[in-house]
């Protein structure tokens, strides 16, 4: 007899393993992912005691992803909600939406939530009831987080979304968002995608980018199996093999778990295995190459199939990995389902009425092996029929797609575009009108297409996909202006300002919304058209270009007249006025924006008023009336605030804080600089104020770490906006920090970016102070040429403005120079003139370092009394403030004049030259933080509250320049100050 053939009935229920009936249903155990299931586990566990997080699988195809996930969940206490996304034809937040659906079919579950957010979340799930009429992206990402906190709470869940690399945009992006808050939930967002299968710019690639940078990134890589863990897993299929079948499946599948099963299950299947005293064993003696791949061994299993289980199964394939066999058996033109798919482990049942591949490469293999021709046939008949049971658009448009149907695929696609855009999946939205015009006919239908591709370059906008979106517009733009439809080529160059002003190509958007407010001109718009000059002159004026915005909002306010458009009107009378003031011309030109807000108010335009309010509080600052402008900063913040203006609200305060640091009202500074941070509806021009003034008030302190990130964080900002105001001021601050850390050569070259910066543009506040410094610093370097070039800028600011502030820093220069060229008596004059020009100026820092300078030109003319004068009411004023540099100079001085410090300045006043310029109410709280006592018991020690304990805290911290209470405790000892009294 010949040798006894092994065939698929002879193989026992015990001896096929999970491979032949469906990762994740049989129970059985895990072979060679120990390792992998114990960390996993380890996060679940994380998650059970209530500190959620994201945690990613990947690998390639059949490496085990889904069956690590679903036998460790199965091991598990939590809740496992599931969602698959589909080759091709996943819908915005497919995956989470199919998850969410699961919940709700459980048996008695309590809703998924209540209250206003219910409708947003009908957006996505229509049976939740009337979807809300509006909505926003972060009100649904909202939304679909209460959601599932709400499940967690009534029991800790997993969320596992599987075959991310087929997912849509919009669920990666979900997680990411989601990622945030569920550090402190029990709840689990397990994803697992192909590694193998991420081009770039890929949705996961963007995901798993922005959780490494947040520090939240789990990921559990799965590789294929070793020799003996494959060995183990074929017997686990097969039962016993002899070493020889076990190294040539090893050899061929190279450790991929599915690879392993379908080869060895194939190869009992068509009778290929015999039995021998080690184990089974391929048969010898006949021409039976084994397959080459995952493919060949599905088919060597499927040789057996009847015709109608054949042609099922290959229809099935066509339609996809997850199906209706309803559907499969009408297309496919059979009677009844052919359960041999079932029995032979191709497919399975997930629910009544929808059946799945057994896995992903399964469905590959079929549908590989069918005919072009019989796959487009298949797939034209799958898409009529999804038409006709109203599915999703995005899987009717991928099967026309495929059918080579372009014209219903447009529809198909647009119709999917439109879906996701609804719900805010704008990623999704621009992919689906991509495709449609890819598929758009040349010459047909132009007018239909221009209108399509204003689609796409929308969506791309919103999807922040901006290189896509200023050729797009562009393309719009032409083809606008070649059919002469002025109104809509006006908006196309509006919607491509907006993006080229995103990118920072101001020249261009600048020329664009030209070229906008051109064609509404010509369109009889002419309330359009001032809208865009206006919007150019804004930018122009924070560029500080005030005579090509006066020129351009003339042109405007004459456009908004002839519109009868009275919000413009004042507008555009609001930003001539503040464009005035901050060229010099004075009082006309703060009349001139009082009467913008004026009118304004007048027609209770409260938007309007609000940019106004804080264009009237600039407008003072730059007639160097400070109190005035404190005064109507705070006035416009109220105003702001109580009409829900939070963003303009926002820049009130930070601008503010460059009042504030030139009163030398510091603490207060910080205060509304880090609030303003730390809110979310800071625009970025608030944004690059407050991180410019803190930072450079930190530098003026000394506190030169936690200084320098800020000033470069606001330099960036301020050079991507073009906010010349703060690249001025925040290149100043980068040049204080490297002097105090003693890098003079950085230092030297932010003192000429100054310089440089100040030329190109027609700034005659901001610079001032900043020029006045470097001054001194090239003064103090012995650099003539810097020194001399710093005095001549401030001398065309003078001329231009005639301020007081102007003059007294022009003085302050004269000096340094007359200083350099051996005349100290000159400088002495100068010096003298600069003080008595800033006595009705509140500018304390410049006014304590003219003192510093006096006191210099006062000593080498042997004035000794004069010049000790002067460091001594300097020292009183950088010791309010702070400065501890400044502080250290001044003490420095007096030192080289012979004077003994401590007597001179009084023990208190000494003490602040060293002890980080700590308050005697400051070193008392220090003190009892370094012996352990809570803020509680320093307010009951000290008869303060314990909020006002706090405030104390925070300033110690800032002044001592630490991040914690310890590390206050241990400065202040370096100090000496735990013994001071």
């Amino acid at each position: 007899m010949g040798p006894e053939l092994v065939g698929a009935e002879l193989i026992g229920p015990g001896l096929i393993g999970p491979g032949l009936i469906g990762p994740g249903l049989s129970g059985e155990e895990l072979i060679g992912r120990e390792s992998e299931q114990a960390q996993l586990n380890t996060w679940l566990s994380e998650a059970a005691s209530g500190h959620g997080s994201v945690i990613l699988l990947a690998g390639e195809a059949g490496v085990g992803k889904t069956t690590l996930a679903q036998r460790t969940l199965d091991g598990s206490d939590l809740q496992t909600l599931e969602g698959v996304a589909v080759q091709g034809g996943t819908s915005a937040f497919g995956p989470i939406v199919e998850a969410l659906r699961s919940y709700l079919r459980g048996p008695g579950e309590e809703p998924l939530t209540d209250g206003p957010l219910a409708a947003h979340l009908a957006m996505l799930l229509p049976e939740l009831g009337p979807p809300a009429p509006t909505s926003d992206r972060a009100t649904l990402f909202e939304a679909i987080r209460q959601a599932l906190v709400a499940i967690t709470r009534r029991r800790p869940t997993v969320l596992f979304l599987d075959d991310l690399q087929w997912a849509d945009d919009a669920t990666p992006e979900l997680l990411g968002a989601l990622a945030r808050s569920v550090d402190s939930e029990p709840l689990v967002l397990l994803g697992a995608f192909r590694s193998d299968e991420l081009p770039r710019g890929h949705a996961i690639r963007r995901l798993r980018s922005e959780l490494r940078r947040a520090g939240r990134l789990r990921q559990i890589t799965l590789e294929p199996l070793g020799a003996e863990p494959s060995a183990a897993l074929l017997e686990k299929t097969l039962g016993m093999v002899a070493p020889s079948l076990r190294q040539e499946v090893f050899d061929r599948t190279d450790g991929v778990p599915f690879f392993v099963r379908e080869l060895g299950s194939a190869l009992a299947a068509s009778g290929r295995l015999v039995p021998s005293a080690a184990g089974l064993e391929l048969l010898k003696g006949e021409d039976f190459p084994l397959p080459d791949g995952v493919r060949d061994a599905v088919l060597l299993r499927a040789a057996g199939l009847s015709d109608q289980a054949r042609d099922a199964i290959s229809t099935a394939a066509v339609a996809g990995q997850t199906f209706n066999p309803e559907l499969v058996m009408a297309v496919a033109g059979l009677s009844e389902w052919p359960d041999e798919l079932m029995r032979r482990g191709m497919v399975i049942e997930v629910e009544a009425g929808r059946m799945a591949f057994r896995h992903a490469l399964v469905r590959d293999a079929f549908y590989g092996e069918l005919p072009w021709t019989r796959r487009v046939t298949l797939h034209r008949a799958v898409a009529e029929r999804l038409e006709a049971a109203r599915a999703t658009p995005v899987l009717v448009a991928e099967h026309w797609v495929r059918g080579r149907r372009p014209e219903p695929a447009r529809t198909a696609l647009l119709a999917a575009a439109e879906a996701s855009g609804a719900v805010h999946a704008y990623r999704d939205a621009e992919r689906a009108v991509r495709r449609a015009l890819e598929l758009w006919p040349e010459g047909y239908e132009e007018a239909g297409r221009l209108d399509v591709l204003e689609r796409l370059a929308g969506y791309a906008e919103l999807a922040g996909d901006l290189a896509e979106a200023v050729p797009t517009w562009r393309e719009v733009a032409d083809g606008r202006r070649r059919d002469g439809d002025l109104s809509r080529l006006g908006i196309a160059h509006r919607r491509l300002a907006a993006v080229l002003e995103l990118q920072g190509r101001w020249q261009e958007a600048l020329a664009s919304r030209e070229q906008a407010a051109v064609a509404f001109t010509a369109a009889g718009l002419p309330a359009d058209a001032a809208a865009e000059r206006l919007a150019s002159a804004a930018h122009l004026r924070s560029a500080g270009s005030f005579r090509a915005a006066i020129a351009l909002l003339q042109i405007a306010g004459a456009q908004a007249r002839e519109a009868g458009r009275v919000d413009l009107q004042a507008r555009i009378m609001g930003h001539e006025g503040n464009a005035r003031a901050r060229m010099g011309e004075g009082p006309a030109a703060v009349d001139l924006t009082r009467s913008g807000l004026t009118l304004a108010l007048e027609h209770g335009l409260t938007g309007p008023a609000a940019e106004i309010y804080q264009r009237l509080a600039d407008a003072l600052e730059h007639t160097g009336d400070y109190a005035a402008a404190k005064e109507t900063y705070d006035e416009a913040f109220s105003f702001c605030a109580a009409n829900a203006l939070q963003p303009t609200a926002q820049l009130c305060l930070a601008c503010l804080t460059a009042v504030l640091r030139q009163t030398g009202d510091w603490e207060r500074a910080v205060t509304l600089c880090r609030q303003v941070i730390a809110s979310g509806d800071a625009t970025p021009h608030a944004s690059a104020v407050a991180t410019g003034i803190l930072g450079s008030i930190l530098g003026f302190r000394g506190q030169t770490k936690r200084a320098r990130p800020l000033l470069l964080e606001s330099l960036t900002t301020a050079r991507r906006i073009e906010l010349a105001a703060l690249e001025l001021l925040s290149t100043w601050g980068l040049a204080i920090v490297d002097e105090v850390d003693g890098n003079l050569e950085s230092a030297t070259s932010q003192c000429w970016s100054i310089v440089e910066r100040w030329k190109q543009t027609e700034d005659r506040h901001y610079a001032i102070s900043p020029l006045r410094w470097a001054t001194t610093f090239f003064a103090a370097a012995g650099d003539n040429t810097g020194a001399r070039t710093c005095a001549a800028a401030l001398a065309e600011i003078v001329t231009d403005s005639g301020q007081d502030e102007s003059m007294s820093a022009l003085s302050h220069a004269l000096g340094e120079t007359a200083l350099l060229d051996g005349s100290a008596e000159q400088a002495a004059g100068h010096f003298s003139r600069a003080l008595v020009l800033l006595e009705g100026v509140d500018a304390p820092f410049d006014r304590a370092e003219s003192q510093r300078r006096s006191a210099a030109a006062l000593a080498v003319l042997g004035r000794r009394e004069e010049a000790v004068e002067q460091l001594i009411a300097a020292h009183r004023t950088a010791r309010r403030l702070g400065a501890k540099p400044t502080v250290e100079r001044i003490a420095n001085s007096l030192s080289a004049l012979g004077e003994q410090a401590e007597r001179r300045l009084g023990p208190r006043a000494f003490a602040m030259t060293t002890n980080g310029s700590l308050t005697r109410r400051e070193i008392e709280v220090v003190r009892l933080v370094a012996t352990g006592h809570t803020s509680r018991e320093i307010a009951r020690e000290l008869f303060l509250s314990p909020r006002t304990v706090e405030s104390h805290v925070a300033s110690i911290l800032l002044k001592l320049d630490c991040r914690s209470r310890a590390d206050a405790a241990r400065r202040a000892s370096e100090l000496g100050l735990l013994g001071v009294s």
